[in-house]
């Protein structure tokens, strides 16, 4: 039987012991379970009464002016679906495709993860691949190391006139990587792991 509190809300004191509209949306909000005298349990709000579902909403709603769309059985919709798009498929998802371990430098033991396209290398927290601490490094776009999709391959190519190193050589344009390369920017050196090689690549 539904009672009315004193600020003029109905609800079930079966359900709630206490007015959930006069609730603190910081506030715990408790469950009494088949009147059992006992400490109360946390229950699923699957297994609740459809009512429930519906306090909930409007509590969300009157508190935090969200909203918690229901379906017709009391049960919260899932109407919503992802929506994929772009090479990978995944809106807001970059799967990795390699790595960079530091061997060497300031930043030794820390890795990097690279994703297809050009991962930029620098010393400013807006580039790809972030080696603070190495003062003789250029802040931004130092180098970059490019994965190729459709070649299914890597590359480093030094920016803006930078030097870089791979394999101890100096890299005057772009390199093809292999995996075990180092790749050597001022003090720090990056050991490079692929991880789309040969057959392994995520497909579109």
């Amino acid at each position: 039987m539904a009672v009315k509190c004193k600020n003029g809300h109905w609800y079930d004191p079966n359900v709630f012991r206490s007015c959930p509209h006069c609730k603190k949306k910081n506030e715990t909000l408790s469950l009494m379970v088949d009147n059992v005298e006992e400490d109360d349990k946390t229950v699923s709000i699957m297994d609740a009464d459809l009512s429930l579902g519906e306090q909930l909403s409007e509590i969300v709603q009157e508190n935090i002016g969200g909203e918690i769309p229901m379906d017709a059985l009391g049960g919260f919709s899932d109407d919503d679906k992802t929506v994929s798009f772009g090479f990978f498929g995944v809106a807001g998802v970059q799967p990795v495709t390699g790595w960079l371990v530091c061997q060497t430098g300031e930043e030794r033991g820390k890795d990097y993860r690279l994703h297809a396209g050009k991962n930029f290398i620098g010393r400013s927290n807006t580039m790809d691949v972030v080696l603070i601490d190495d003062k003789t490094i250029a802040r931004n776009k130092h180098a970059s190391v490019t994965y190729d999709p459709k070649g299914n391959a890597f590359y480093v190519t030094p920016e803006g006139g930078n030097t870089v190193y791979v394999a101890g050589e100096l890299a005057g344009e772009a390199v093809k990587l292999s995996a075990g390369d180092v790749i050597t920017i001022g003090k720090t050196e990056l050991v490079f792991i692929p991880y789309c090689e040969e057959e392994r690549k995520w497909q579109e």
